[in-house]
């Protein structure tokens, strides 16, 4: 099937590359029952629908779906809730519930589409009491959250550049205990080096930050996989980014903070 991506055929490569990853995503979903094999989400059920890519649905199954990210957010056990600003279709709202790293869990979306499916996931997995599910996040939205979630949380973000409109001074100080994620989307501004200034020096007085970037997957551990070609089985761990993406990790220095 490669020949439809040598040069001079009519075909638009990148389209064919998604289509051919949308229909992997769906012979493998039908191939694990819908359910999240490896990484810390393991056991996840995921309903048919989603709100964002069919595609991505491979490397969620397999836990390669922001791997570096999952794994570093499996350090930080322990915690009293999760906040997700920008929950998409709940995949870390709920799983940081299955995974038994939250007890309770906070989704915040703007796309009714995407409440509708984070209610749907929740209840699949048996979790629909734990999941309070709200609109968009405006900032000062930490008011309306229970003092006790403010202050002993994962506060997890991935809202497409609304970060630096949310992330105040204000903001980091309110969250001075809690352990933040943030994905980056600096580079959809002019004065993207400014706006990561500003992010830096409005977490300083309270938060360490460690940068993450995306890197390769290693497929050799998935017998999922080995029947694949060497091409779609690439494919299948593809997250069809543009670019690659980079998250920051905000560590509360706080003396006392939960661990």
């Amino acid at each position: 099937m490669l020949y439809a991506l040598l040069p001079g055929r009519r075909m638009d490569t990148a389209a064919y590359v998604e289509r051919r990853r949308i229909e992997l995503a769906r012979q493998l979903d039908l191939a694990l029952a819908s359910t999240v094999r490896y990484g810390p989400f393991r056991g996840m059920r995921l309903g048919p629908d989603t709100a964002w890519s069919v595609a991505d649905r491979a490397p969620i199954l397999l836990g390669l779906y922001e791997q570096e990210v999952l794994e570093s957010l499996a350090e930080t056990g322990g915690r009293k809730a999760f906040v997700n600003l920008g929950a998409g279709d709940g995949y870390y709202g709920v799983g940081a519930l299955v995974s038994g790293l939250c007890q309770r869990s906070y989704c915040y979306e703007m796309g009714e589409k995407g409440r509708r499916i984070i209610g749907d996931t929740a209840r699949l997995n048996g979790l629909e009491d734990r999941v309070e599910i709200r609109g968009k996040a405006d900032p000062g939205f930490y008011r309306d959250l229970p003092a006790e979630v403010v202050d002993d949380c994962v506060l997890f973000i991935d809202i497409e550049g609304a970060e630096f409109e949310l992330l105040d001074e204000a903001a980091f100080g309110a969250f001075g205990n809690a352990v933040i994620f943030l994905e980056l989307h600096d580079w959809f501004f002019q004065d993207a080096e400014q706006r990561m200034q500003t992010l830096r020096r409005n977490a300083a007085a309270t938060h360490a930050i460690t940068e993450m970037t995306m890197a390769a997957r290693d497929l050799s551990p998935f017998p999922e996989l080995r029947e694949y070609s060497d091409s779609d089985r690439w494919l299948l761990c593809s997250e069809g980014r543009g670019r690659q993406m980079g998250w920051m990790r905000f560590d509360p220095k706080r003396a006392g903070a939960p661990a």
